[in-house]
């Protein structure tokens, strides 16, 4: 609508059913901005009442999980005590001597399986290069988990990542990409190497000294204050596309029973298992982005946005990106070539009048997303809790937040 302001077209959003509600929160680097605003609901369930967003209103942070997960790997890169390049199997026997599905199609009786002769590396499981992958968002892996292992792929979890998460590779660890449980494993390292639950040590080396509020866990049912704060799921009503992703996405969005996932969760799943409020996990980008030293060393920032990805790797990232599904879900726009950090997924061209190119972003399956742009000084994240994932209305407001922000640097009011 002519002449309608951002937060205009948010409530409006909000009140036509496009997106239950959102929360949204940004801060520059010097500490002198911060934005910080709610709209919408909490909860769809109930029309005739209302029940508002709030700023701690808790989410299911799901992928956002990886960035923190990372974070704490390299935390144990600079002691020492983890190795990017090392092979994992001293740690994580569990993944030595996984063989490669080469090949599993409709109508053959057995997977065509080879071995494989590469380790697989902390770098490849940070960068999903290292040929593992999710059952659920592969078909042939799917296809392989239920005609062998005779388990159905559900993101729900019901077993421990010993079982749940170990699958054959699909490729030889640095020759390709797929999404994957890397970060999962790599959660495991972190917490064999540290002798600690993953949660007991975010709290005391991540969210501890960043004065967090102690909102996030993986864990939620065990914190009664976070868990009394749960937003609810919401979905976008018109069915799904062979990718998963929405095939209406003008239809509304309305209240669904399927509340959040893994509630109670029997591992602290590195890769999507965190629950919290944003301004906590606002908190980590911003340091991050400020390189304040509280948490990682700049160095070791400066190298977790570089390009981690061998030639193949990215050229296979790339590839998929070219079906605008895989686009809405990654959030990337059309055009934009990409790579993958120590942590998320690398710009490597400036956006115009947007992020500018080493920008990191990533995000969360119910349609949260995160940036850190340190050339600009500026990070944020927005979430809501709608499925499917990639939804392109949300992703159209996200895009259009991201240039308010972007506008106001312009102006010098940031």
């Amino acid at each position: 609508m002519a002449n309608e302001t951002f937060e205009q077209r948010m409530e409006r959003a909000c009140r036509d059913k496009e997106i239950p509600g959102a929360v949204l929160i940004a801060d520059d680097k010097t500490g002198k901005f911060r934005y910080e605003k709610v709209f919408g609901n909490r909860s769809l369930k109930d029309p005739s009442k209302s029940d508002p967003m709030t700023i701690d209103s808790t989410m299911w942070l799901a992928s956002c999980s990886k960035f923190p997960t990372s974070v704490a790997a390299m935390q144990c890169v600079e002691r020492g005590s983890l190795k990017l390049d090392d092979d994992v199997t001293g740690i994580l026997p569990e993944l030595k001597g996984l063989k490669i599905l080469k090949k599993f199609d409709d109508g053959d009786e057995e997977p065509t399986m080879v071995e494989n002769t590469k380790p697989i590396t902390l770098r490849h499981l940070l960068t999903h290069s290292s040929g593992l992958s999710y059952d659920v968002f592969n078909p042939v892996m799917a296809r392989y988990r239920v005609t062998v292992d005779k388990v159905t792929p559900d993101l729900k979890i019901k077993q421990p990542m010993e079982i749940s998460m170990k699958v054959p590779l699909l490729f030889e660890p640095g020759t390709s990409w797929e999404y994957s449980v890397g970060i999962d494993w790599a959660g495991k390292m972190v917490e064999r190497v540290s002798g600690m639950e993953l949660e007991a040590y975010l709290n005391k080396n991540v969210w501890g000294p960043l004065g967090t509020s102690n909102s996030i866990t993986f864990h939620p049912k065990s914190h009664p204050t976070t868990f009394q704060k749960l937003t609810d799921m919401s979905l976008r009503q018109g069915g799904i596309t062979p990718f998963g992703t929405t095939a209406s996405p003008e239809a509304p969005v309305e209240y669904t029973e399927d509340r959040a996932w893994n509630l109670e969760a029997p591992d602290c799943f590195g890769g999507a298992g965190l629950f919290g409020a944003l301004p906590d996990y606002q908190n980590l980008l911003n340091s991050i982005c400020a390189d304040d030293g509280k948490i990682l060393k700049k160095e070791t920032v400066d190298h977790m946005f570089q390009d981690h990805l061998s030639a193949a790797s990215k050229a296979a990232m790339n590839e998929k990106l070219v079906i605008p599904a895989m686009r809405d879900v990654y959030g990337v726009e059309e055009g934009m070539e990409v790579t993958f950090g120590l942590g998320g997924m690398i710009y490597l061209k400036d956006v115009e009048g947007g992020r500018k190119a080493g920008t990191m972003n990533w995000g969360g399956y119910p349609n949260l997303i995160w940036f850190c742009d340190r050339k600009t000084g500026l990070s944020g994240i927005s979430g809501t809790q709608i499925c499917p994932p990639g939804d392109p209305k949300f992703k159209q407001l996200f895009a259009l937040w991201e240039q308010e922000l972007y506008k106001s640097v312009a102006k010098g009011k940031l």
